[in-house]
């Protein structure tokens, strides 16, 4: 992985498999002419930059979407004669990048500055070519093809929590723990049906094809970062883009310091969607389970956490839910006269419309003033992640047969300093923010590029009514130019009139299940309202 030697095994024998080294450059003659290609404008010691940096700052994964971010590829413009079937079914241009530029350069000059082979190449690029002798050998049969889409389309699928916006892949709910796991589950599938599986390969591709994940929706790391190190981004950029993270964090270091008796500080987020029934039989893979949802306020002076949780047969993950939660937790504090809540900039859940009228009608009837701020894309990591950590870590290995043992699990996740607080809501507590219309707008600009929403990295809200926003957290606080609707706060009214409906499938689905659980948890599954 490193580029070094080591010791590998063909068949059975061992074989010494020597270290990665630069080979030397072109010298084709064809090459020094061209007006398209600069192979003997790059010279030896940027050539020697370009190795090490490939080979001594990147991991495996990253080297991969180097290359493919320094290879395009386009359809073949021109073939020599038409009678020759030619198995060359696309062009490939290569480039790397001297001092910032991107400089065209030939298949040998790229490949030997980076000390790769041209097998590794074509697969990475995605346009290995293969004989047409091969290529029919490998062909798959439709009936087998179809089976393992049917398999891979049937399976329960929630979308992207933190990156629907940007994002249109479907992800597979959490049961699978890798896609090693996953084809295991398929080739059982395929021996009860009595049909062929396909190869891991194959089922690697397809799965892909279909524009599934496993369940990872919260972003590891910043593409931001990632994008930077892989060289597809200016320097410049990315610069300004840690000169914000680095804001950020100090900024909410320097709120954890103002903490006292009548300022609260606190984060907030949603823990990473819940399924129930969660257990560890096989008929769960292929069957819709309920949704269970679980909202973290974890106040940062004190170390104290409010969980709020309910399943979608009670409620939804709109701003509406969300803004109850907030509002009810700031009244449950009625001795703090100011509050600063961390988030991360997820739209419909924390930087919304609907919220910000909820938090300045709340400001202005408690005379209590209120203040959101945001932290940089990517590197959103906060105190109450630790919550979530805790509370996954006791759900691991244990089975979960309706939602209200969640609740038992959270409030038994940590004795020290004290155990979470936990509010196990129904339809009944949510709130309709929507109509409460005292601001018109949070988008600081008003023309064609002008600052937008996602721009905001701290909004304000005053007791007289007005607000304020930041766009940097070290610029000074500006007012709102949108003019406010009306100065009085109207009263709202209750979200829900009754529990909600799930879809039929999934109310069937969970109608299915109920022969892995025990008799006494059936009548909350038969209780649930559906479609």
């Amino acid at each position: 992985m490193r580029g070094q030697s080591y010791l590998g095994r063909k068949k059975n024998e061992f074989i010494n498999k020597e270290e990665r080294k630069m080979e030397g450059r072109c010298l084709a003659e064809s090459c020094q002419k061209s007006s398209k290609l600069h192979c003997t404008e790059i010279d030896e010691g940027k050539r020697e930059e370009i190795f090490k940096y490939f080979w001594g700052k990147l991991d495996w994964k990253e080297r991969k979407i180097y290359v493919k971010s320094l290879a395009e590829v386009s359809d073949v413009k021109r073939r020599r004669t038409e009678a020759v079937q030619s198995r060359r079914s696309a062009s490939l241009c290569c480039f790397l990048c001297v001092d910032g530029r991107r400089l065209r350069v030939c298949q040998r000059m790229f490949l030997s500055t980076l000390g790769i082979k041209q097998w590794s190449f074509l697969k990475w690029v995605g346009r290995r070519e293969e004989s047409p002798e091969k290529t029919a050998r490998v062909r798959v049969r439709t009936e087998e093809r179809d089976f393992l889409k049917s398999f891979l389309l049937d399976l329960p699928k929630v979308p992207s929590h933190y990156c629907r916006s940007s994002s249109s892949k479907m992800y597979l709910e959490p049961l699978f723990r890798s896609i090693n796991h996953l084809h295991s589950q398929y080739k059982q599938t395929c021996a009860a049906n009595g049909i062929q599986p396909l190869s891991r390969q194959v089922f690697s591709n397809t799965f892909k094809e279909l524009n599934l994940s496993l369940f990872h929706p919260k972003k590891d790391q910043c593409d931001t970062c990632c994008a930077f190190k892989a060289g597809n981004i200016e320097a410049a950029v990315w610069e300004e883009h840690c000169v914000k993270k680095d804001e950020a964090r100090a900024e909410k270091e320097s709120d954890k310091q103002l903490a006292n008796n009548t300022t609260l500080v606190a984060c907030m987020d949603l823990q990473g969607l819940l399924l129930c029934p969660k257990l560890q039989a096989s008929a769960l893979y292929f069957k819709m389970k309920l949704g269970v949802h679980n909202f973290t306020i974890y106040n940062m002076a004190s170390h104290e956490a409010t969980n709020y949780l309910w399943h979608e047969g009670e409620g939804g993950v709109s701003a509406n839910e969300f803004a109850s939660c907030i509002v009810d937790y700031l009244e449950t504090h009625p001795t703090y006269t100011e509050f600063i809540l961390w988030s991360d900039g997820c739209g419909y859940q924390n930087r919304n419309l609907v919220l910000s009228n909820a938090l300045l009608k709340f400001a202005t009837e408690r005379k209590k003033q209120v203040t959101q701020k945001y932290l940089q894309r990517g590197h959103t990591q906060m105190e109450c992640d630790s919550v979530h950590s805790v509370i996954d870590r006791k759900l691991r290995n244990r089975d979960v047969h309706v939602p209200a043992e969640y609740a038992a699990v959270i409030r038994g996740a940590r004795s020290s300093p004290k155990p979470y607080e936990l509010k196990y809501v129904d339809y009944s507590f949510f709130q309709d923010f929507s109509k409460v219309n005292i601001c018109k707008s949070i988008r600081p600009g008003s023309k064609v590029g002008d600052p937008t929403v996602h721009d905001l990295r701290a909004v304000r809200y005053n007791v007289d009514g007005s607000m304020e926003f930041k766009l940097l957290h070290s610029d000074n606080w500006q007012p709102f130019t949108s003019p406010s609707l009306r100065k009085t706060c109207v009263s709202v009214a209750p979200l829900y009139t009754s529990p909600q409906k799930i879809k039929a499938l999934k109310f069937k689905h969970l109608q299915e299940l109920k022969h892995v659980l025990p008799k006494d948890f059936h009548p909350f599954y038969d209780a649930l309202d559906h479609e």
